[in-house]
């Protein structure tokens, strides 16, 4: 084995005995010292000897103790043995707390337990080694994550921060896609039906207050932003620009059978024509769209009841039909607003009986909603057409961009009209080319 093994004793015969032990236990590296100073002066050149083993009394130099002490500073990791023919319990402590002995072995010794003795330490420090490097593998490693895991959160902090930022102009420009897409929705039916486009704007701005009273009630299970559900109540009943113009004028309860079914296809109409928005806003709208006219009885249009009506749907079903009682002659209207809420009361579901077409939570909440806000308030970010530019005024906001009849862009939407506005809309139609289709917002605050 190459382990070195150094041994200092006064006496020779000790020291031999020791050198034959070992040699014949398969220990090749034998050192031997006759005192303390000697022994010290072979360490200086023997720095990596692995067991030292010195007897407590050495004649008149240093004790094997105050040896073993000095030893530490040429050999820290090696197994130290102290020989001893005496038991004075304050002198082993002294050794055992300064010279970090590993061991006492009584003379005379036991051959065989004196190398167990070696081996057990030897065991002991190897084992100690693995241990440390263990520690000092992990106390590595963590410092590397350590550093790591700062390295990593900054980087987390700047994709996030630029993942923020790129989101926020996604939003942007998707929110500028879909509000596009929906101005040149309602700017067709605004022209084809006006009326459908006044009441398709009240069903979606009611849809926004009940977006919100609905969250605020703590009974939210809106999946979507306010938005989208004011975009479904927007384009609800889209569908019907494709109605032919002999069936505005038939009242509900008037329609025979295949003209209730000709209504009936508006909603599958309004798909189609949705068909170009993008998909992730098309898919959003597809329920509300397809089942507002459906009842919690099941005897809506597709037979779809209780609970497996889209939420969004039922919310537009009850202000559909309250927009409708309250404005529109073909539904019976116009009706004031408590009228219209004892009428649709008639037709909430009730379980027990199991007949109705309203969610009563839903309705709950609307009623609510509609007593406290009036047809000025609702209306008040409506706009109306204007005969012509004797009727414009300094101070009006326009509510769609204003073009000449030869198509030429003269103001944008949202523009306060100032009177040098109204000036060069008279110079225009001077010369043959006034502004055409003059809408303004109805009021403003």
């Amino acid at each position: 084995m190459n382990y070195k093994i150094l041994c200092v004793d006064d006496e020779q015969i000790i020291l031999d005995a020791l050198d034959r032990l070992f040699r014949h236990v398969g220990y090749q590296y034998i050192l031997t010292a006759h005192s303390g100073e000697l022994g010290l002066g072979i360490l200086e050149n023997n720095q990596d000897a692995d067991v030292i083993i010195a007897d407590e009394k050495m004649g008149n130099g240093m004790s094997g103790s105050q040896f073993l002490k000095e030893s530490m500073s040429f050999c820290p990791d090696a197994i130290r043995i102290q020989l001893t023919a005496y038991s004075d319990s304050d002198i082993l402590v002294e050794a055992v707390n300064e010279a970090k002995i590993f061991r006492h072995v009584r003379k005379p010794w036991n051959n065989k337990q004196l190398v167990q003795i070696v081996q057990e330490g030897l065991k002991q420090r190897l084992l100690k080694r693995r241990e440390n490097q263990r520690l000092d593998k992990m106390t590595r490693a963590a410092k590397y994550y350590r550093a790591e895991s700062v390295r990593l959160k900054k980087e987390n902090q700047e994709l996030a921060s630029n993942l923020d930022q790129l989101q926020e102009s996604i939003g942007q420009t998707a929110s500028k896609t879909n509000q596009s897409f929906l101005d040149t929705l309602l700017f067709t039916m605004q022209y084809v039906n006006p009326t459908l486009w006044q009441h398709s704007r009240r069903v979606g701005k009611w849809c926004r207050l009940m977006a919100d009273a609905v969250v605020e009630d703590g009974q939210s299970s809106m999946a979507f932003p306010a938005d989208f559900l004011e975009m479904a109540g927007v384009l609800h009943d889209i569908g019907k620009l494709k109605f032919p113009e002999s069936l505005w004028r038939i009242p509900v309860v008037d329609l025979s059978e295949d003209q209730k079914k000709q209504v009936s296809m508006h909603v599958e109409d309004g798909l189609w024509l949705i068909r170009r928005m993008p998909d992730e806003v098309r898919k959003i709208l597809r329920k509300p769209i397809r089942q507002h006219h459906e009842r919690r009885d099941g005897k809506g249009y597709y037979g779809i009841f209780l609970d497996q009506i889209d939420d969004w749907a039922q919310i537009i079903g009850i202000v559909n039909d309250y927009d409708n009682f309250r404005f529109s002659k073909l539904h019976g209207g116009p009706l004031g607003p408590l009228e219209v809420i004892e009428k649709m009361k008639e037709d909430v579901y009730s379980s027990s009986q199991q007949i109705g077409k309203y969610n009563e939570r839903f309705f709950d909440i609307f009623e609510n909603l509609s007593t406290n806000i009036s047809d000025e308030e609702l209306d008040r970010t409506e706009s109306v057409e204007l005969p012509s530019i004797q009727d414009v005024t300094s101070g009006q906001i326009l509510a769609e961009d204003l073009y000449t009849v030869k198509d030429i862009f003269f103001l944008a939407r949202n523009h306060m009209i100032e009177s040098s506005d109204i000036e060069k809309m008279r110079i225009y139609e001077d010369e043959d080319n006034g502004v055409r289709n003059i809408w303004v917002q109805s009021s403003q605050e």
